[in-house]
């Protein structure tokens, strides 16, 4: 099973416009908890800085949603 399916399986369905995330940046890492749903610019941030923490990426998510256009 592919990541997205299983983390749509697992966790939820992933929003239009977000990316799946494996923390660990290895692909191969499919373990529910390597796999976080992202806003693509999040997921594009996360991937210029290298590894970022699960707790890091929650606080990006969050200044996310509290900043987005609506």
């Amino acid at each position: 099973m592919n990541y997205r399916a299983l983390y749509i399986k697992n966790v939820s369905a992933i929003p239009k416009g977000w990316d799946i995330h494996h923390i660990d940046f290895n692909h191969d890492n499919n373990d529910i908890k390597n796999l976080i749903a992202v806003p693509k610019i999040v997921h594009t941030v996360i991937h210029q800085c290298g590894y970022t923490p699960r707790e890091e990426i929650e606080n990006l998510i969050k200044l996310y949603e509290k900043h987005k256009l609506k």
